[in-house]
């Protein structure tokens, strides 16, 4: 192999025994037991977050000498936010040349449906510690706000590593190179102790959708006027190499005690690669290619959108609607209500959204009609009347709503508003204004309600 140490990071709930199973593969492929090192960390402590893990991660690296040195990391779902967070830390501009290859398994990138059943009193009593003492069923409140869908945190985090000034992750030596494996299956009929729907599209915790790190993010600035081409950003993705290998019949939990060995031999493939030519080579073999098309043949296409509203001061818009909807040539719109179907909104923050959009047959013949148009419509409530919400938008829209026609972005072949199993960050942005905005004809306001000044006596 290698050479160099081999760190695994366990997830949620969890402890380093789980990965038993894999440091036996590992042995018998030819890693030297000493060189594989089980990390083992808190996460059911309702007062410790996940950058309080990292932090311990890094500290345990120290006291083994490892700080300065290459490694290569395996990841189990939010050992993969473990992991993010170490790299982009304070003063960690050098830790993505130290990481040589990160294998994420099922990895919890932008977070888990189930984060908020962790809370409860079910996921508390299930999950929570039962250990008595302090933390006796403690279900690492802080951990699960990480981990919750379109939490502030994976938001940031993405900003810091994969659409930040530099990369991360690509396929040069000065990066990690990165493999993302995740199971087809669910948790079968323990999807019943939950709602059915956060099982749809997922391994049983983690969306297919928002486990790979290709994404993208769309930039909808209303409070630009139509002349002004920085009210439309689109970005490309961050890298078509990072994208999902699925495996087919197995689930969050199997992916680390019962791999089958199609998996087994990827993962030490993927450890052996150490150029762009031998990257190529990895997805190109007949192996790669006949997994990927097993696992696919098992998996309903999803999409995952993560949407955040804000004013042009970058304070968050709680009470808002986005909806994609067809315009034909006639001007009659249909939306397409599988894009609302499955909203989630940030328990902390409800101006971040996710958005879990199963891509069906339907949405692709409205898109590829001829003559149809892609319309965004975006409406948002203040909650009062003396202050409005208000955005230059295409001439269709209206004072209750805007709309931009992102036609000839949505149908790029580059870029696509529907791409399965990626997720697409889309931040929106809108003025907040004092009422009234307009004076009717002949009549002259010199003060607004929501501030006067006292009359001269």
């Amino acid at each position: 192999m290698s050479g160099i140490p081999l760190v695994l990071l366990h997830g949620y709930h969890s402890e380093g025994a789980a990965y038993n199973l894999w440091r036996d593969v590992l042995t018998k492929s030819g890693f030297k037991v000493e060189d594989i090192f089980i990390g083992n960390y808190v996460t059911l402590n309702n007062e410790i977050n996940v950058d309080d893990i990292a932090e311990g991660f890094d500290r345990a690296l120290r006291s083994r000498g490892m700080a300065d040195k290459p490694f290569d990391v395996m990841v189990h779902s939010t050992g993969m936010l473990v992991l993010r967070s170490w790299l982009t830390a304070p003063g960690a501009d050098s830790r993505q040349k130290l990481l040589k290859h990160l294998i994420a398994l099922a990895p919890a990138t932008f977070g888990s449906p189930l984060a908020t059943k962790g809370r409860s009193l079910l996921g508390r009593i299930f999950l929570g510690s039962h250990v008595l003492g302090p933390d006796f069923l403690n279900s690492g409140t802080l951990v699960l706000n990480n981990l919750e869908l379109a939490s502030r945190y994976t938001w940031d985090l993405s900003h810091k590593d994969l659409f930040g000034p530099k990369p991360f992750y690509d396929d040069s030596p000065e990066t990690p190179y990165v493999f993302v494996f995740d199971g087809t299956s669910d948790y079968g009929t323990l999807a019943e102790i939950f709602a059915h729907n956060d099982q749809l599209g997922t391994d049983g915790c983690v969306r297919w959708s928002g486990a790979a790190l290709n994404c993208r993010k769309i930039t909808l600035d209303f409070t630009q006027t139509p002349i002004n081409e920085d009210r439309f950003a689109w970005t490309g993705w961050t890298n078509n190499r990072l994208h999902l290998t699925p495996i087919a019949g197995i689930n969050h939990n199997q992916i680390l005690s019962e791999p089958p060995q199609g998996l087994q031999d990827l993962v030490i493939q993927a450890l052996r690669v150490n150029s762009s030519t031998d990257l190529d080579t990895f997805y190109t073999t007949t192996e790669t290619v006949d997994v990927v098309k097993q696992g696919r043949s098992k998996m309903d296409p999803w999409q995952q959108f993560i949407v955040h509203a804000v004013d042009e001061r970058g304070n968050g818009i709680d009470d808002y609607s986005i909806e994609v909807l067809v315009r034909d040539a006639k001007g009659t719109y249909t939306s397409l209500p599988d894009f609302e179907r499955d909203v989630h909104p940030y328990s902390l923050d409800k101006s971040f959204r996710a958005f879990h959009v199963q891509l069906t047959q339907k949405i692709a013949d409205a898109f590829n009609a001829p003559g149809n148009s892609v319309i965004v419509r975006f409406r948002a409530s203040s909650g009062t009347d003396i202050v409005h919400y208000q955005g230059f938008g295409d001439p269709t829209s209206t004072p209750e709503y805007v709309e931009l026609d992102i036609t000839s972005q949505a149908r790029n072949s580059d870029q696509k508003l529907f791409y399965p199993f990626t997720t697409t960050l889309m931040e929106v942005r809108l003025n907040r204004e004092p009422i009234p905005l307009k004076v009717a004809p002949g009549v002259t306001v010199l003060d607004y309600e929501i501030f006067q000044f006292l009359a001269r006596t």
